[in-house]
């Protein structure tokens, strides 16, 4: 059996706690480790605190499989059968083009795998195919992202004052060690907030100026970001808001940040997700929308379907 070295042969995508190099901690949607290998099978040993978090795995660009993660320390079988072979390659290398999506369940992918009368049900929610995932992939982009079910800007879904920006600084969300904002500087910021906000009692005012500060962090810590401020789908009654927030950032001189409005769902053609979650025919579509449009406002391409058919090789 091959020895495996994260710090040699892996590349991390999303915010992991790195005290540890060979034994990396993360708790965000979408966190993900690459790395390329020869051989006729592959295992992982991972530890998860309560046994309820699930991995997908992703060989040559297909998801093949879901792992739930049990309780404790574990070791879990990835593939095997492969064709013959037996090293550990350099790890993909990075693509050339940083997002950082901030969000709630939505942006989770919350919902998206299972019928809405079902409303729980988290091995068949799905983060890497989700609208963020989708978007990031068709700018050919990394990605990380910072979601938190029931979560707002200003409160969450059932009127407490407590919101995502709370969670920017710590790697791991709000008490945790600081991230190092030097590891990872986004070209581009999506937040999708408000849907919770919106969902009980709320001071207008309060949330835009919450909103507003936290734009205004974002553009502290990073090199002038595009940010694109998204509504939608489970309620869009928000929209005057959110663009009372990015026309102050435009009448400021800042002409690079937007509104994106994402539409609501649209069942008779789309279906639902759980729980009046988007589902996977929407989350794609919020998906090409959102990437759609970042192009056309930033002039980064967008990925072309492929033409023509090509051999996957171990």
């Amino acid at each position: 059996m091959l020895e495996f070295s994260f710090t040699k042969f892996a590349r991390l995508m999303g915010r992991f706690h790195l005290t540890e190099k060979e034994n990396p901690k993360c708790g965000w949607v979408n966190s993900a480790v690459f790395l390329a290998f020869r051989g006729t099978a592959i295992s992982m040993t991972a530890e998860d605190s309560d046994g309820q978090d699930y991995v997908e795995i992703v060989v040559d660009g297909v998801a093949r499989n879901w792992i739930n993660l049990k309780k404790g320390v574990h070791e879990y079988i990835i593939e095997q059968g492969l064709p013959d072979g037996g090293s550990f390659l350099a790890p993909p290398a990075a693509k050339p083009l940083r997002l950082e999506y901030f969000g709630d369940s939505i942006t989770d992918g919350a919902g998206i795998g299972h019928p809405h009368v079902l409303a729980e049900a988290p091995h068949l929610d799905d983060g890497y195919m989700s609208y963020v995932g989708i978007s990031a992939r068709m700018l050919n982009a990394e990605y990380h992202t910072m979601a938190i079910c029931g979560i707002g800007v200003w409160q969450d879904a059932v009127g407490f004052k407590q919101g995502l920006p709370e969670h920017f600084f710590g790697t791991l969300g709000k008490g945790t060690a600081p991230w190092d904002f030097s590891r990872y500087i986004p070209d581009g910021i999506v937040i999708n907030l408000g849907q919770n906000d919106y969902s009980t009692p709320i001071d207008d005012e309060a949330y835009i100026a919450a909103y507003i500060e936290f734009i205004r962090v974002i553009l502290e810590k990073y090199n002038d970001p595009y940010i694109f401020c998204c509504v939608g789908t489970m309620n869009n009654n928000y929209l005057a808001s959110v663009n009372k927030v990015v026309t102050y950032f435009n009448q400021s001189g800042n002409r690079k940040v937007f509104v994106v409005d994402l539409g609501l769902i649209h069942p008779e053609v789309e279906g639902w997700g759980g729980r009046y979650h988007p589902g996977y025919q929407t989350h794609y579509r919020m998906g090409w929308e959102l990437a759609s449009f970042i192009s056309a406002n930033t002039g980064w391409e967008l990925l072309k379907r492929p033409l023509i058919a090509t051999e996957c090789v171990f």
